[in-house]
């Protein structure tokens, strides 16, 4: 593979647990045939564990959906089910389902020293049962004591065996096997039924090509729908593995994260090499992998990527080997710095290979510093709050002019003139038109400012509705809710719950007061943020191409785009929820921003939210 400082990057994060590999074998073998290795045959099919509501399904496809008896592969009931059909889990005669706890003791990938631990721990403790349980995720033998009803019971046990000198104890919740007859009912979109004679049965689109679909996800190839020993219902996707991993990758590591090829190959080659070595993972329960983290994420063919497709299809068949054997391919998706040798993760873990290996220098050839030419003062208002990246996006919507960023011009009493116009401008950006009952023509106070912007917003009916006078008490209650006027005891109640308009700080109102341009400005941006309309769009950080900043999240969904910053950009930083104006950020992958564009598509605002933990 060809490596940028990215790729290397993010290779580390994701294989940086595989220090000497040996990668093998020519690509594109034929189906079944080596998979990166001579030896290692690539499974024509594999079977995944789907996570699903344990007691019914209701799955569907386009052209209909077939459910076949599990042995004679015969249509049950219906030929066909046009709309879909739920399949339910039913079972009777139970001898007590559900759950059991043991404490573990040790885990060993050797077996022999697993019963060596079983036998000491039966001298120790007679009257309790010892067991070894074998987890294939991890190729390890776990010794486990006792059968316990809940975890607060097996805690003696715990304590126990703590002041007896063993220190690697935990809980673990086991399934227990159901007794009873389980079967699979299958039910129409008109709610007839239908109990089948089996246990499982399959599931597969009537229309060839068409994707099985239920709760969220769709899926290639067959489901199979079947009931565990604990009589949870559970669904199986049957695919090709190269299918699979094309619902792997995005989800493991999407191209909207990493977008570039080589990076996505690294991320394909883990992927496979993991479900290659974990084959039979849960065989006991009827598959090879789970969905989830346990395993690795799956999806489904809904979330395939083109990108991630093309990393899948230019690796097919690629594994890691050490000894002629596929790894156990264990990766991240973060970093820290410094990965960790496999065995101080988990114990039974002691591959050469997992070693770890530094990946934060790489990283800050993926950190930009963007300078801006905007700067703007802080200004603090009257009522000690302070205004400047507000004042900043309604000059750039157009609400106000450029003397708007000068600071005595904030401070200085409004006009009813001007309050009137940048309310009635703001509220044309979100399909709003002011009161035609404007402020007093009067040196007009908050109280007056309250009941025009409640009367302006349209909010008469709903201050009624919402407002019993019995609350208003409650609402208002503040130092001088005496020197309310009556009738604009509902719009300051009203504005105060949406947060439009806010206390003082020494809790009052101050009907009285006379508002500064900045404070009525401040109100005016809170409207246009409650409904929306300051243009701001939300986006991901992704780097520097060419001198133009990539972000991925806007509105059209366009994925990630390369967008010029203006020369006159203004720049903030937000740490915990308050924004600082700057001269410069840093802005680092990944890091979450806000961005507006001017007329000419160029950024003139960007704000970084600025990650707590670096």
């Amino acid at each position: 593979m060809t490596k940028t400082p990215r790729n290397r990057y993010l290779a580390a994060i994701l294989l940086g647990f595989l220090a000497p590999w040996t990668g093998a074998a020519p690509p594109a073998p034929a189906p079944g045939s080596a998979a990166g290795s001579q030896g290692i045959v690539a499974p024509a099919k594999v079977r995944i564990g789907l996570t699903n509501d344990p007691v019914k399904v209701r799955v569907y496809a386009d052209g209909g959906v077939v459910v076949r008896d599990p042995v004679r592969r015969t249509p049950l009931w219906k030929k066909k089910f046009e709309s879909g059909v739920y399949v339910v889990s039913e079972f009777s005669g139970s001898s007590g389902a559900g759950i059991m706890y043991r404490v573990q003791v040790a885990s060993f990938t050797d077996k022999a020293l697993a019963e060596a631990k079983k036998t000491e721990l039966q001298g120790l403790l007679p009257k309790e049962k010892v067991v070894l349980a074998y987890h294939p995720d991890r190729h390890a033998w776990r010794v486990r004591v006792g059968e316990f009803p809940s975890r607060e019971t097996a805690t003696a046990l715990v304590q126990r065996l703590g002041e007896g000198g063993y220190t690697e104890l935990w809980i673990a919740e086991e399934g227990r096997a159901v007794g009873g007859h389980r079967r699979i009912r299958l039910v129409d979109d008109r709610w007839n039924n239908f109990l089948t004679g089996h246990d499982r049965v399959l599931l597969e689109p009537a229309r060839a090509g068409d994707l099985l679909r239920f709760a969220s996800g769709a899926y290639l190839g067959t489901l199979e729908a079947r009931i565990d020993r604990a009589g949870n219902l559970r669904i199986i996707n049957e695919l090709g593995l190269e299918d699979y991993l094309r619902g792997v990758v995005p989800n493991e590591m999407g191209p909207g994260v990493y977008p570039e090829v080589e990076a996505l190959k690294a991320q394909a080659v883990a992927a496979r090499t993991y479900l290659i070595a974990n084959l039979g993972q849960f065989a006991e329960d009827g598959y090879d992998v789970c969905d989830s983290a346990q395993c690795q994420v799956y999806k489904g063919a809904g979330t395939e990527e083109r990108l991630t497709n093309q990393a899948v299809e230019e690796t097919r068949g690629l594994v890691l080997t050490y000894e002629g054997r596929p790894i156990n391919a264990l990766y991240t998706s973060t970093c820290g710095g410094h990965t960790e040798d496999g065995d101080l993760v988990f114990p039974e873990e002691k591959g050469p290979y997992l070693k770890g290996v530094p990946c934060y220098p790489e990283a800050e050839a993926e950190s930009h510093t963007i300078n801006g030419d905007g700067w703007v003062e802080t200004v603090a208002l009257e009522d000690g709050t302070r205004l400047s990246e507000e004042v900043i996006l309604l000059k750039l919507l157009g609400v106000v002019g450029p003397e708007a960023l000068d600071r005595g011009y904030l401070l200085g009493p409004c006009r009813a003139a001007d309050a009137e116009r940048w309310t009635a401008f703001a509220l044309g950006l979100v399909g709003k038109t002011a009161s035609k009952t404007g402020l007093p023509a009067r040196d007009f106070e908050m109280s007056d400012l309250a009941s025009y912007l409640a009367r302006s917003l349209g909010w008469q009916e709903k201050m009624q509705l919402s407002l019993d006078d019995k609350d208003l008490p409650y609402l208002l209650a503040f130092k001088d809710k005496d020197a309310i006027p009556a009738d604009a005891a509902r719009p300051f109640a009203m504005l105060i719950i949406e947060g439009i308009l806010e206390p003082w700080s020494d809790n009052t109102l101050r009907p009285r007061h006379r508002p500064s341009r900045g404070l009525v400005l401040r109100s005016i941006y809170r409207i246009l943020d409650y409904y929306g309309g300051l243009g701001r769009v939300q986006a991901t950080y992704r780097g520097i191409d060419e001198g133009k900043v990539l972000l991925e999240g806007r509105r059209d969904g366009a994925g990630v785009q390369a967008i010029a910053l203006s020369p006159g950009a203004v720049l903030y930083r937000s740490f915990r929820d308050v924004s600082y104006p700057a001269k410069s950020i840093p802005l680092t992958l990944g890091d979450r921003v806000q961005y507006h564009q001017a007329a000419d598509s160029t950024i003139d605002y960007l704000k970084v939210v600025a990650n707590q933990r670096g």
